[in-house]
């Protein structure tokens, strides 16, 4: 599960939400930290680094995707779908700048509540799909 204080101590690492969201799960999941994966995954940050969909998105897409790769489809469809019905109404799109128009400072306040509430609806997901998390969840 996400927790606040762990989001927060990743993000002063200097991790972005689509890294937060991989690395949690490599956790999580038992696996072992794959830095390359997540090097890679900064490509993903704030958008693409465009402002366009959000990195948590990208980043639980991947993350279901290393989990459940024969199932990445549905889940992929399925976390898009939960995304935008939670984010998409109040915000008007999924695109990174419409969902912190703040910026830095929605980024530190936001994200993290957003993060923290994708991350979870992965991890349900990823249950209701037979996975079996490390800690036995």
């Amino acid at each position: 599960m996400a927790d606040a204080g762990r989001i927060r101590n990743l993000q002063q690492q200097g991790y972005c939400c689509t890294q937060i969201v991989l690395k949690m799960g490599l956790e999580d999941a038992g696996l072992p930290e794959e830095p390359a994966l997540l090097q890679a995954a900064a490509g993903l940050c704030g958008g693409m680094h465009s402002g366009l969909v959000c990195g948590i998105l990208s980043g639980a897409c991947a993350l279901l995707a290393l989990c459940l790769p024969e199932k990445t489809d549905v889940l992929c469809r399925q976390i898009v779908e939960w995304f935008r019905k939670e984010f998409q109404t109040e915000n008007g799109s999924i695109d990174c700048t419409d969902l912190i128009p703040g910026g830095d400072l929605d980024r530190f306040v936001k994200c993290p509540r957003m993060l923290a509430a994708t991350y979870d609806k992965v991890i349900e997901l990823l249950e209701e799909n037979d996975y079996e998390l490390a800690d036995g969840r």
